[in-house]
């Protein structure tokens, strides 16, 4: 039951930038998808400067939401290895989704 209400907690917090990642992430299939391979190393790095950016300003604007979670015993580091972990490993299903898909 824990393990259950930890991954609550941590989709509660991924929802806060869920949106932005969504469309950085459809940003960079639409040109993978056109161009294929030769420009994946610049999505790559869009995506992982995006979610640093990302990371800054959560970080800045939602300072206070970490006592929330640190009270039902989440810490600040498993709520952003997890979150951006799971969105970066999403990136990557989805490339490799279309370029089977192309």
């Amino acid at each position: 039951m824990r393990i259950l209400k930890t991954i609550k907690l941590i989709w509660t917090f991924y929802q806060n930038f869920l949106l932005y990642s969504m469309l950085i992430t459809i940003s960079c299939l639409v040109p993978f998808y056109n161009y294929g391979f030769k420009i994946f190393t610049v999505i790559f790095w869009f995506k992982i400067i995006t979610l640093g950016i990302s990371y800054y300003f959560v970080n800045e604007y939602k300072q206070r939401e970490y006592y929330y979670y640190r009270n039902l015993g989440v810490s600040k580091y498993l709520l952003w290895t997890s979150t951006l972990t799971f969105d970066f490993s999403l990136f990557i299903f989805l490339i490799i989704q279309t370029y089977q898909f192309k």
